[in-house]
């Protein structure tokens, strides 16, 4: 059996998209995965399975929550092996936020960053294999171009994002199972 981590996009955020965590376990299981666990309520199931099939996980989810977003399935292997690319600098002060920004199917890091504005002065980015590591200064984010026009653009679509504590928090996680 493998370890996969499955990135929900866009589920209780503002009011929409609201799953239980609990419902969202019981709805693993019956798509046949194995020892699933939840982590807060931002959408990130880790579980167990010969493979796994994100177009199948999609169908379930819609099927039984009328969920429409789309998820990122990744094994711990690939997973942690992404996170272990994290630069020195990020994650690591209270005076930045600090986020990944996991692409989903179909595209890619480099990709993203060239449908995007240049990031400001008040942020860095780095990039490895399926994830953008973005810092920004707190007492800029407004201007920052990954909070001020993000959220706005057609490629914001293409990402789930994490903040590192919750990223490390999945990666100690899937460490452990």
């Amino acid at each position: 059996m493998n370890v996969y981590l499955a990135l929900l996009r866009g589920i209780n955020v503002g009011g929409k998209n609201v799953i239980p965590m609990a419902d969202l376990r019981d709805a693993f299981a019956e798509l046949g995965f194995e020892d699933v666990r939840t982590y807060i309520q931002s959408g990130n199931v880790l579980f167990r399975a010969p493979s796994a099939d994100e177009g199948r996980i999609e169908t379930g989810l819609r099927e039984r929550f009328d969920y429409h977003g789309r998820l990122l399935v990744m094994s711990r292997r690939r997973y942690l092996a992404s996170v272990a690319q994290a630069p020195d600098w990020w994650g690591d002060t209270d005076t930045h936020r600090h986020n990944a920004l996991f692409t989903l199917a179909g595209t890619t890091p480099a990709r993203v960053l060239r449908a995007l504005p240049p990031p400001s002065e008040y942020e860095t980015i780095a990039t490895a294999p399926g994830v953008i590591f973005w810092s920004g200064l707190k007492e800029r984010l407004t201007r920052t171009m990954f909070v001020s026009k993000l959220a706005g653009h057609p490629a914001y679509q293409e990402l789930t994002v994490r903040n590192s504590r919750t990223t490390h928090k999945l990666e100690a996680l899937l460490g452990e199972m």
